[in-house]
């Protein structure tokens, strides 16, 4: 039986659902609660659904149905999404009979990927672009969520998953030989040594996305850009590798040894378990890319640092240390994207201390900052009363609550990254971090928070108007770059201050936001190559270079 604050939980979704369906129609009741459990995931740190497609394709005569798609091009991991949402008044026990139904219905789909069935589909449909997209990919990994998972994952103060268990011995034929440092403690036990460059690429090809998502530093360097110097090395100097770099620092929670130590301290490890790589996502990505290109690893060998954690109580701590403490090859530091990062912590202060201006009286609403996924429902279910929880809605309705994402989304694309802010909330928050860390962007003040917020009510209101004209199709992308262009052309229109005490835009920005819908429609209607996947193209700073050049020939005329 579901304890209470997870029926409670169940229920704010419900609600969550109801108040997005209402903001956002015409849109169906299965999309509305897609991409709020799709938010939650992503905030909880989900990296595998962070930039995900999601698309309404059902075929029940044929056995089909998709409900998303991300492909992550570094892990080469395809992941597919199939939902079910009942909408009950309490939740009800999902049978693995009817898990195993919906399995087989987004294999099926994917599986006819393979064939020309969905040639004859319309080219801007869902089915038809996921079809041409998911073609061209081959590894699949799925995974079950539902709502207890999703409470202990966001609320509950615990991650309810599967641990990533790499079996060495029985799926790579191997084992690992390590040294185990001297010194015994209670906290943790040491390894040191030297993994194979194609073992190394090997794990990573299999399990990737496991082997790194839960720390967010390795995920950058892993999914950033390959170093230059990695990469040459490993072309024309593969048996310097190891002299060259510093290697990698992982951590695990067990490991199970095929003999006791030698003489010399070694053991053979065959198999690791909840095995994290917190340094050296760089290294490990820019290997497991040579691997893919073909290049020969024979000669690469990499040094490791394994630190399997018995205090599992101090797990967190002892890794986000060692990722903060261990020589990094990436300039991007831990605390950028942590939600406790100084940056995050003072916006949601003045979100909590900065008043909706009034004409009379003193105002009593606000909007909330959420620098953590869930904190807007765990200070609802704070609120002692259902009275107190109803003034408290009224005081910061669920559509005034701006997730730290979903600001930084509203920003990039003012600011000129459309393209950027395409690639998905995740990798967009990513650039952002790194932006704010550089003093790219004010430091927190009630003013900056101002023109935060006015860029989300722009965001919004331009969101609402596209959505009105009903072009068919790539409305995320029809928002990120209007919104650019007014921020490059039009800056002189947007008064934040403003907009934030009338808490929306004025007439003459609405009709301008209409005429450059318009112009971005008609360019992408117009790619430089023919046929374009127009979604994969937004993704592209070429996209928004045109963008310029062709709206610049535009207004000169």
């Amino acid at each position: 039986m579901l304890n209470e604050k997870i029926v409670e939980f169940y229920e704010e979704l419900q609600d969550e659902v109801s108040t997005y369906i209402k903001e956002n129609s015409p849109v169906s009741t299965n999309t509305a609660f897609k991409s709020l459990f799709i938010s939650y995931l992503t905030e909880a740190g989900e990296t595998f659904v962070s930039d995900c497609t999601l698309v309404d394709f059902k075929k029940d005569g044929e056995n089909m149905k998709l409900d998303g798609y991300a492909f992550n091009e570094y892990f080469r991991s395809l992941t597919l999404i199939v939902s079910k949402y009942q909408g009950k008044s309490k939740p009800e026990k999902v049978k693995k009979t009817e898990i195993d139904k919906l399995l087989k219905k987004v294999l099926k789909f994917y599986k006819t990927c393979g064939t020309d069935s969905f040639e004859a589909l319309e080219e801007s449909s869902d089915g038809y672009q996921a079809y041409e997209f998911i073609k061209k990919h081959k590894s699949v990994s799925y995974d079950v969520w539902d709502i207890e998972r999703l409470y202990q994952s966001v609320l509950g103060g615990q991650a309810v998953e599967r641990q990533l268990v790499v079996k060495l011995k029985k799926k790579y034929s191997t084992s690992l030989p390590l040294i185990k440092v001297k010194g015994e403690n209670d906290i943790y036990d040491c390894y040191i040594g030297v993994i194979s460059g194609n073992l190394l690429a090997r794990i990573y090809e299999s399990e990737g996305q496991e082997l790194i998502q839960k720390n967010v530093r390795s995920f950058l360097q892993a999914t950033g850009k390959v170093n230059k110097g990695i990469k040459v090395s490993l072309a024309n100097e593969p048996q310097m590798f190891m002299a060259y770099n510093n290697g990698i620092s992982t951590v695990a929670d067990s490991i199970v040894v095929e003999n006791d130590l030698n003489d010399g301290g070694v053991v053979n490890i065959t198999e690791i378990t909840g095995w994290q790589i917190v340094n050296g996502g760089q290294t490990t990505a820019s290997i497991y890319n040579a691997y893919k290109s073909k290049l020969p690893l024979d000669q690469v060998n990499v040094q490791i640092k394994l630190s399997v954690i018995k205090q599992k109580d101090q797990a967190e701590d002892i890794i986000h240390n060692i990722s903060k403490y261990a020589n990094s090859q990436n300039k991007i530091n831990m605390s950028d994207f942590n939600a406790n990062d100084t940056y995050h912590v003072k916006m949601e202060r003045l979100s909590r201390s900065t008043p909706i201006p009034v004409i009379k009286g003193k105002s009593t609403d606000y909007w909330f900052y959420e620098r953590a996924r869930g904190q807007y429902l765990v200070e609802l279910n704070r609120q002692p009363t259902t009275a107190a929880k109803r003034e408290f809605k009224n005081r910061c309705p669920k559509k005034r609550c701006i997730s730290k994402t979903v600001a930084a989304k509203c920003v990039m694309a003012y600011q000129g990254y459309p393209y950027i802010v395409s690639k998905g909330l995740e990798t967009n928050f990513i650039f952002f971090s790194d932006k704010v860390s550089n003093g790219e962007f004010s430091e927190p003040s009630e003013q900056s928070y101002i023109e935060m917020i006015s860029r989300v009510i722009l965001f919004n209101s331009c969101d609402e108007i596209i959505k009105n004209l009903k072009f068919g199709g790539f409305k995320a992308q029809q928002d990120y770059y209007t919104v650019a262009l007014i921020g490059k052309y039009h800056s002189d229109l947007i008064n934040p201050q403003e907009i934030w005490n009338d808490q929306t835009i004025n007439v003459e920005t609405k009709i301008l936001i209409e005429e450059l819908a318009l112009f971005v429609w008609d360019h992408f209607q117009n790619p430089t190559v023919s046929g374009v996947n127009i979604g994969q193209w937004c993704k592209k700073e070429e996209c928004w270079d045109l963008l310029q050049k062709r709206y610049e020939a535009k207004i000169q005329n």
